[in-house]
């Protein structure tokens, strides 16, 4: 019933909709659409030009016609990049031998996660990015699962792959220990990208977590 009252209320959303639509920033008109039988159901976006961020700034959504329209605002901002503190329970290192490429060349990343506590850390997830237009040969983390298998600190369990990251499941980390996770990566195709956050967390409690630095990559063609 409720998926059915969803359906219904985005069916008669906007659909006696006519007139005009404005959007404003700090009072001055910066967007504006006709509404009408044509377009009323439809979903329509608009940027606003960047804003003052040494102030506050008002945006106003202003609609003259007969009839009603959804709406929301949303807003994006990003912050310099904060050095980890020394003092984190886990830590997670990421580094490349290169960043600048050819497609299809290879490229080795090293992942080092220490535990910095004075106990052994359990069940420890390690999600390592994977650079959009990258892949990750799966050989190298189940080589890792056969070497470590009689290991008493940072056996690695088992792994899982996504498009985005390869999630490593380890047994344990032995207090104050470290350990290096290496691994290929293949340039598909030429690209400019950021790597994806590469993290090491306690599987029971997420919050006991560390994130590495992200990394730029360039591939040119071939």
């Amino acid at each position: 019933m409720a998926l059915r009252a969803l359906l219904r209320a985005s069916e008669q959303s906007g659909s006696d909709a006519r007139g005009t639509a404005e959007v404003l920033l700090d009072g001055k008109k910066v967007a504006s659409l006709e509404i009408n039988k044509e377009n009323n159901d439809l979903f329509h976006q608009f940027v606003v030009p960047q804003t003052d961020a040494d102030r506050d700034n008002e945006i106003k959504i202003r609609f003259s016609g007969k009839g009603g329209l959804a709406y929301q605002i949303a807003g994006r901002y990003f912050v310099p990049w904060q050095q980890a503190a020394t003092h984190e329970p886990l830590a997670i290192e990421v580094k490349y031998d290169r960043t600048r490429l050819a497609q299809d060349e290879i490229v080795t990343g090293t992942a080092k996660i220490r535990n910095n506590l004075d106990k052994t850390a359990k069940m420890v997830m390690v999600d390592l990015g994977i650079p959009p237009g990258f892949e990750l040969p799966s050989e190298d983390l189940q080589k890792m699962v056969e070497k470590t298998a009689g290991a008493k600190s940072g056996r690695l369990e088992k792994f899982s792959m996504t498009g985005t990251q390869a999630i490593l499941y380890f047994d344990s980390i032995a207090p104050r220990d470290s350990f290096e996770v290496r691994y290929r990566l293949r340039a598909k195709y030429p690209i400019r990208a950021q790597a994806f956050a590469s993290r090491v967390y306690e599987y029971y409690d997420p919050n006991i977590n560390a994130t590495a630095k992200p990394v730029h990559f360039e591939v040119s063609g071939r």
